[in-house]
């Protein structure tokens, strides 16, 4: 893991691209995982209670280890069970949702579980996403997936599902979440249409927790603070701090409610503005009503 660490380091940029040969050449190393994992299955048969020295990792399809860590590229070694992926299925009536997770994804195979991938594509989710502008997305065919293959989904375009899968699946997976987009995205797997979008940025999404828990709060002292993150934020995020604010202080809120109307960069944001202006602040929409807003250019 060291000469890992080394090497992402001494990245000057950490381009996906970087990121995704140093993983390569990580899991090229087959000889040291090899022993590092058998090491780890002989010392849990000697002892029940032994705990491997990797954050175990869960969900309702997968178990596994976070074999590597770092705010750019985490690495896990994975096994989806074929009966919970069965059980997934029968759940949704066959029909549910295909996802655009917004970043690089490469997965290596050990055991493929004889399954079998669907391959969609969509519209590049970039800084400039609106969901009048996510469109459809559509498949592009499938085909059976090899022990020892290699799959890298571009998350900002592309996508996989799960068709079918004969046993287990035992893999490598490795996030690489520089040059990610800011949301995820989500279409429904019925009529291919938009769903929805949510962040992929930790930090944004800390920011939202925090500005919904400080207007729960009723802290009026913190809407200076709120209006500085504004200018910095993602534009879902700048969205997520005006609704924060106008319910903590709609007076305060509203020139800047104003400013977002005329301004703001990305045209869904710019129309929630004007819409709760006109639902809500129907004077202030009124000709002559509100102070002109002044372009900051």
């Amino acid at each position: 893991m060291s000469d890992l660490d080394r090497e992402i380091s001494a990245m000057g940029a950490r381009s996906p691209a970087a990121l995704i040969a140093a993983t390569r050449r990580f899991l090229d190393r087959r000889d040291d995982i090899d022993l590092l994992l058998r090491e780890m299955i002989a010392t849990s048969r000697i002892d029940p209670f032994f705990q491997p020295p990797f954050q175990p990792i869960t969900n309702e399809l997968q178990t596994g280890l976070l074999i590597y860590n770092h705010p750019d590229l985490s690495i896990a070694l994975s096994v989806m069970s074929v009966d919970a992926l069965a059980a997934k299925k029968v759940a949704g009536g066959g029909i549910g949702s295909i996802n655009f997770t917004g970043y690089d994804l490469m997965m290596r195979f050990i055991d493929s579980g004889d399954a079998t991938f669907s391959f969609w594509e969509a519209p590049e989710i970039d800084d400039t996403f609106t969901a009048a502008g996510a469109g459809t997305c559509r498949r592009l065919g499938a085909r059976r997936i090899a022990d020892g293959e290699e799959l890298l989904i571009d998350g900002r375009r592309q996508s996989f599902v799960i068709e079918h899968a004969a046993r287990d699946i035992v893999y490598f997976q490795a996030v690489i979440r520089a040059g990610a987009a800011p949301v995820t995205v989500e279409y429904d797997a019925g009529t291919l249409g938009f769903l929805g979008a949510s962040s992929t940025d930790e930090a944004a999404s800390r920011i939202q927790m925090m500005a919904s828990l400080l207007r729960a709060m009723e802290r009026e002292d913190a809407l200076p603070v709120l209006e500085a993150a504004l200018d910095d934020a993602q534009f879902h995020t700048r969205w997520h701090l005006m609704r924060e604010m106008l319910a903590l202080d709609a007076a305060f809120a509203l020139p800047l409610l104003k400013r977002m109307a005329a301004l703001d960069p990305n045209p869904d944001v710019k129309a929630a503005a004007g819409q709760v202006l006109v639902h809500f602040f129907p004077d202030d929409t009124k000709p002559g009503s509100e102070e002109a807003v002044q372009c900051p250019a």
